[in-house]
């Protein structure tokens, strides 16, 4: 696997973070962000390196995101976004990873899902 990917997924939030001001929608930016990185890893010959791949992809995307509300956020916020947001982008990048493992046409299928999810995900959180 190229460190290009994990490098990407771990900036992307920063990247991100100025586009989501602009276009509120952090369930479908951030999903599309990371099945462009998953469609790359499908280039893998391996199945258990798309999947450990991908893995890494939603981690390192959590984390640096997590990284992003420690400088804005409070140290209870980040205790509960380590807890509940990273397993949450790992399930969602496994997600469109599945989809595009069956053909990779329908990758659009895991981004809808992954972001449905996502979306339910955020509507939990704002109300607790």
């Amino acid at each position: 696997m190229s460190l290009l990917v994990p490098l990407i997924a771990a900036i992307a939030p920063f990247i991100l973070w100025p586009i989501e001001i602009f276009f509120p929608y952090p369930h479908i930016v951030e999903e599309l962000v990371k099945a462009l990185l998953i469609f790359y890893l499908l280039k893998l010959s391996n199945n258990s390196q798309k999947i450990y791949g991908t893995i890494l992809v939603g981690l390192l995307f959590a984390l640096s995101e997590n990284v992003l509300y420690m400088i804005n956020g409070n140290p209870q916020t980040l205790i509960l976004r380590f807890v509940i947001t990273m397993p949450m982008h790992i399930i969602t990048s496994l997600v469109i990873l599945a989809w595009a493992l069956i053909d990779k046409r329908l990758i659009f299928l895991g981004i809808i899902l992954a972001g449905f999810i996502h979306y339910l995900f955020n509507i939990y959180v704002s109300v607790r």
